[in-house]
């Protein structure tokens, strides 16, 4: 009897049902990436710094609908040169690096961000009840759900890990916070990043693939 061929791994999984061989859509996704990544952070400076859009527009000579597009996760015109202004006028040190980069990355993330949201659907909260009854701010949970390129805060990781009772270390690894991931942990989020879905409806099905990997990231760390 002939097996059926399935894919097991998550990456290409992934890459099949959505974006495929088209090489058009996976150099947009990174660059959408990018720069939701950019505008994140440089919204995290400005509210770190304790400034308004334009406080900050005006330490650098610009306006504040300048700021504003920045900080639009949709905006594509970020520069190095601005990005320069900005961290020279709040004290901070531009970085460019180019490095390897981990396939299994982009599963951890697409990961995280189906946990949280497949969790906070499980418990009935919508964005704003979420917001208020874990302490996160309300745009860090729809970018935390909406964009897998987003690194949320250590303080946030905290906050979730003590309102869902799961480990931080491991919301960290799929956060991209941890870089040396064990191996039985590769296999649990790919595991699972085969099987969501989005979550929207959280059918029997998507509940019990949620419960069991949660269930997962609630076990002693002794193995990651």
């Amino acid at each position: 009897m002939k097996k059926n061929t399935r894919t097991t791994n998550a990456v290409e999984i992934l890459h099949q049902r959505y974006i495929g061989d088209d090489a058009d859509r996976k150099a947009s996704l990174e660059a959408e990436r990018v720069n939701a990544e950019v505008a994140q952070m440089i919204y995290e400076l400005r509210q770190e710094a304790g400034l308004s859009q334009k406080e900050l527009a005006d330490l650098i000579g610009t306006t504040q609908s300048v700021i504003s597009r920045l900080e639009d996760a949709d905006y594509e015109g970020h520069s190095l040169s601005m990005l320069s202004r900005i961290a020279k006028a709040l004290n901070k040190h531009l970085n460019v690096k180019i490095a390897s980069k981990d396939p299994d990355v982009e599963t951890f993330r697409y990961v995280f961000s189906r946990v949280v949201q497949g969790l906070r659907r499980e418990r009935g909260l919508k964005v704003d009840e979420f917001s208020e009854k874990s302490g996160i701010d309300q745009r860090e949970i729809i970018a935390m759900e909406r964009n897998i390129g987003y690194r949320p805060k250590p303080r946030t990781l905290y906050k979730l890990s003590q309102f869902f009772e799961i480990s931080q270390r491991k919301l960290a690894i799929l956060a991209g916070a941890i870089v040396d991931i064990p191996r039985p942990f590769r296999e649990e989020a790919s595991k699972f990043a085969a099987k969501a879905e989005s979550f929207s409806n959280l059918s029997p099905e998507e509940k019990r693939t949620l419960d069991e990997f949660v269930k997962f990231l609630k076990t002693e760390d002794r193995d990651g």
